[in-house]
């Protein structure tokens, strides 16, 4: 049976590459982490930006090394999760970011280093910040294959209203201890459940996604994706991932490509 999840760990993602990946091979299971929306589609939209970037320079006879991936999304309100994407992300608020940076692992401060990023006509500009994404190491260590070092590669998050966005950077205040105690955080989110479904109803569910794939020659790939509910968005994702799994095992039983 064909193994897909929706895991947003880095660490852990890793260690089941490692303890299961040639137990899976052997019993001819595929398996696949990290899927749905962000982590998951985000990292193939910078497949395909770094895939088009080597096309164009194959057929200039050049070659296409890598400078950097810039990973942005946006969530209007929850995107009708509710309390428990809040929750989630006061639990990546004492979480340190991953990036990379001149070819090395750079771990930074989350929820700094803002930026404006345009996500397009129908969302517009966008203030975001530093968060943690699986999909930074994931791309960083593994789509240039290894042929290249690990180009510069870092993601940031954004909401709205506004607002959302500096209670966040408030929440830091508060000890790591009690943002990573996932009971008192889901607790505080239930407690704050009737303000966030207001909001929710203000605001709408969208979410966007930007990924900027560029190389050393400043040629640059930019990919956008939205949507009007997250949720949704997260299913349909997660089912895609899930489909490709079963129609590959099923063609390669039948021996069609």
């Amino acid at each position: 049976i064909p193994y897909v999840d929706v895991c947003d760990e880095w660490e852990l993602a890793e260690a089941s590459k490692v303890e299961l990946d040639a137990k899976a091979k052997e019993a001819d299971v595929p398996a696949i982490v990290s899927c749905g929306i962000w982590p998951g589609v985000s990292a193939l939209m910078a497949a395909e930006g770094v895939a088009q970037l080597q096309q164009q320079a194959k057929s200039q006879g050049e070659d296409a090394e890598i400078e950097s991936i810039d990973y942005s999304f946006f969530t209007a309100g929850t995107g009708n999760a509710g309390p428990t994407i809040v929750s989630a992300t006061f639990l990546l608020l004492a979480t340190p970011v991953i990036t990379f940076l001149n070819g090395k692992r750079t771990d930074i401060e989350p929820w700094t280093e803002q930026r404006s990023v345009d996500f397009g006509k129908t969302i517009g500009d966008r203030p975001v910040w530093l968060l943690d994404n699986p999909d930074v190491p994931t791309t960083a260590l593994y789509v240039t294959k290894g042929k290249q070092p690990p180009p510069n590669c870092s993601s940031r998050f954004g909401t709205a209203p506004l607002f959302w966005n500096y209670l966040f950077g408030a929440m830091k205040a508060l000890p790591r201890s009690l943002l990573y105690n996932r009971d008192a955080m889901q607790n505080f989110s239930l407690f704050s459940e009737p303000i966030i479904r207001i909001v929710d109803k203000l605001v709408g569910a969208t979410n966007a996604m930007r990924v900027d794939v560029t190389t050393k020659n400043k040629k640059k790939v930019t990919l956008r994706m939205a949507h009007p509910d997250l949720e949704q968005c997260v299913g349909l994702a997660t089912a895609a991932f899930a489909l490709e799994v079963v129609n590959s095992k099923k063609n390669n039983k039948d021996g069609t490509a």
